[in-house]
């Protein structure tokens, strides 16, 4: 209580990988009664405080009860936190639920799964930060952009395209059927705790269209933490950022609310070769115009406890505007491209019996608006609001079946495209509805006394689309209605073998599809016509690993370890063909293959220093018949990728130097366009001020590009040179002493 002014406060840590477990109930019990006198939650670092009852402060020790899904449960006794705070280490339950199961992979060690995967923390540093330079931190991952914050960006994961790589907001897909992958520049950064990205084996919760793998973004949990942050940020180019946000809890309901504002002129200078490449006479220095972005993003949760049972829902939504500045010379200055993206969630699930479930309802509004009076980009004068709605309702299950880990679930979804032309009558894209119905499941079996694990699972998903629009070939405006159903199947098969305390030897195999977008199936615009006899695109990713982490609190250099090969194939390419001078068509073309070669480390220098580097090489070859393109390198893939981070300090003060290194590629199919080699360098730090109880100040000051080179992107599209970003962060009434 208040008048005794004693405290209990503790660390609460998963027992096999030592991660932080967030939302465990910790329970204060009365040590005359032996009944519950006060009740907390772990916050997102596995932190917990209280003040203690008369009677636990007295009598100089007091008792814990700790219970959290997917854990054993377990009763602690404790000294008040007149010495070190506790540290309480939870067992892991054969029966997990899907959110914890995720938990545990976050550390890497991927325990009892087949999957590599890489958890990318979000630091945002002085500022000016996306989710593409975030993904670019890991391993095998590469984003296409068209330069600075916020513009046009897109993901491959081991040479894949976009389409192929499936993009999860806290487990709702953003991956829309009209097609051309998730824009990242529309994702601002704001209450996103951290990125998992899966590489290789994709979990069959995420669904069986996932061919090049998954990018799972997660936003912080409202874990019932008394908080109340702010954040502002400043840098080059007009960059400003601003974010607040408040959590706490009443009751047995906790909450989190935040609200992040960016902004950005993107006006840096870029030499121009004025569309001649191998004439420098005619190069000048130039600004980048109508580049300019600004995004607002709004973040709501909500989380009741109800018994065994929990009830969460969220909102977060998303507002972009910026301008669209054309390829390289050709700078456009009036077109335009706003979105804005509501996107909900409500999730009931808890344990009953044996059996773990939960039940999952989402909702997505989407709405684009691309606007180009002078016909500065793409096919003519355009102005076009494009709508996307969808529903979805999931319900996974998984129980223990003869010591077998089972997990079944079921997905029904809808989606429906409306496009709208505001210059004509009749827009050219048509009303568009996809349905889908997917059904699978896993199953997880220990063997060898738990060192090996073999994990096997498979999905089936029922396609159902329909258009609705005139028909090309009618004088009359009459409504026509066509309809296209397909199948697709997926499976998988991995294992991990614990070869030693601190070795493990993890493999995969997996086949996977994806059904075509509407984009591909019945045309866009201009003279792309669509092909409605395309079949999906298949594949198949095998890689094989060894991890090595030694175990927490001990010595040595090396933290962390991977070493993975790889190999992925893919059929039924869907590539744009011309059909004649004037028109394109997308056609089922050949196949390709992918070899390559993964590296992950983290090694500790001397007591205050780290360093983190990843590397990854990668054979991507065209296996298609057409002689022009046979055994050429894909476009978009670079062989060679590094990245290194080196970080020393204390721990309220410390400085880092990044190095990314990306090799040439080819912009082409018949790699006649060629992209140099890209080496970029930044430094930054951050100190912590005058660090207090229920208070924390810290500043941040990076610069990227530190060698100004000029270096371009996706199809020629400059990135900015030197920039320089600081920001300082507030942390008002923090409920624990670090």
């Amino acid at each position: 209580m208040a008048d005794t002014g004693a405290t209990g406060s503790g660390l609460v840590l998963d027992a096999a990988s030592r991660s932080p477990v967030a939302q465990v109930v910790v329970q204060l019990i009365d040590p005359a009664a032996g009944v519950p006198v006060a009740v907390t939650f772990t916050d997102s670092s596995g932190r917990f405080q209280f003040e203690l009852v008369p009677s636990a402060a007295a009598g100089g020790t007091f008792l814990l009860r700790l219970e959290a899904l997917g854990y054993e449960s377990q009763q602690v006794e404790a000294r008040p936190a007149t010495a070190q705070p506790l540290t309480v280490l939870l067992r892991p339950r054969p029966l997990l639920m899907d959110e914890l199961t995720v938990q545990a992979r976050r550390t890497g060690a991927d325990i009892g799964t087949a999957a590599f995967v890489e958890v990318v923390p979000v630091e945002r540093g002085g500022g000016g930060v996306d989710l593409s330079l975030i993904l670019d931190q890991a391993v095998g991952v590469k984003t296409r952009r068209y330069g600075g914050l916020g513009s046009f960006s897109t993901v491959s994961i081991r040479g894949s395209t976009a389409e192929q790589v499936q993009v999860f907001l806290d487990g709702v897909s953003l991956n829309q059927a009209m097609g051309g992958g998730v824009d990242l520049g529309t994702l601002p950064v704001g209450g996103i705790e951290q990125v998992e990205v899966y590489r290789g084996a994709v979990p069959a919760r995420f669904g069986g269209n996932a061919l090049g793998g998954v990018v799972h973004i997660r936003t912080r949990t409202a874990s019932g933490e008394r908080t109340l942050k702010a954040r502002a940020a400043a840098g080059s180019f007009g960059s400003r950022e601003f974010s607040a946000s408040a959590g706490g809890r009443l009751g047995r309901t906790r909450y989190l609310g935040l609200v992040d504002f960016g902004e950005s002129g993107n006006d840096f200078r870029f030499l121009d070769d004025n569309g001649t490449a191998f004439n420098p006479d005619d190069d000048e220095w130039v600004r980048r115009l109508n580049n300019d972005f600004r995004s607002l993003r709004t973040l709501g949760k909500v989380g009741h406890e109800m018994g065994s049972l929990r009830l969460q829902g969220q909102n977060v939504v998303d507002v972009t505007h910026r301008g669209i500045p054309g390829i390289g010379n050709l700078q456009a200055e009036g077109v335009r491209f706003d979105t804005w993206r509501s996107t909900s969630e409500l999730q009931l699930f808890g344990i009953r019996g044996p059996v773990g479930y939960r039940l999952v309802a989402h909702h997505v509004l989407q709405q684009e608006e691309y606007k180009d009076l002078n016909g500065e980009v793409g096919l003519g004068v355009q102005h076009e609001r494009n709508t996307t709605a969808s529903v979805g309702l999931r319900l996974e299950a998984n129980f223990l079946l003869a010591r077998a880990l089972t997990t079944g679930f079921a997905r029904l979804g809808e989606e429906d495209f409306r496009p709208e032309n505001l210059l004509r009558p009749q827009s050219r894209l048509l009303d568009s509805t996809r349905r889908t119905l997917t059904v699978g499941g896993e199953v997880e079996l220990p063997l060898a006394n738990d060192r090996l694990r073999v994990t096997a699972g498979g999905q089936g998903q029922r396609i159902d689309d329909q258009l609705l629009g005139p028909h090309a070939f009618l004088a009359t405006r009459q409504d026509t209605v066509r309809d296209r159903a397909a199948s697709h199947w997926g499976g998988r098969l991995g294992a991990t073998w614990q070869v030693g305390a601190e070795w493990t030897l993890k493999g995969h195999g997996g086949r996977y599809s994806r059904p075509p977008s509407f984009f591909e199936l019945f045309g866009d615009r201009g003279a792309v016509i669509g092909n409605a006899d395309l079949a999906g695109e298949g594949g198949v990713n095998l890689d094989l690993g060894l991890v090595h982490r030694p175990v927490p609190r001990t010595g040595g250099v090396v933290r962390l370890f991977e070493l993975v090969v790889f190999r992925r194939t893919a059929r039924n390419l869907i590539r744009f063909v011309h059909n004649s001078q004037l028109v394109t068509r997308p056609d089922n073309l050949g196949r390709a293959r992918i070899d390559g070669v993964e590296l992950r480390s983290r090694l500790r220098l001397g007591r205050r220093a780290r360093l983190d580097a990843s590397y990854a090489y990668q054979v991507p070859r065209n296996r298609s018949t057409l002689s022009y393109e046979r055994d050429k390198d894909l476009p978009n893939a670079p062989r060679h990728g590094l990245d290194v981070r080196v970080e020393a300090g204390a721990s309220a003060h410390r400085l880092h130097y990044e190095l990314n290194l990306e090799g040439s590629h080819y912009l082409d199919r018949a790699n006649l366009r060629s992209v140099p080699r890209r080496i970029v360098h930044g430094v930054g730090g951050r100190t912590q001020l005058g660090p207090r109880r229920g208070a924390n100040t810290e500043v941040f000051l990076e610069v990227r590009n530190l060698t100004a080179n000029q270096v371009a992107d996706l199809w020629g599209y400059p990135l900015p040179g030197r920039s320089y970003f600081v920001a300082i962060q507030q942390d008002i009434g923090a409920t624990w002493a670090p």
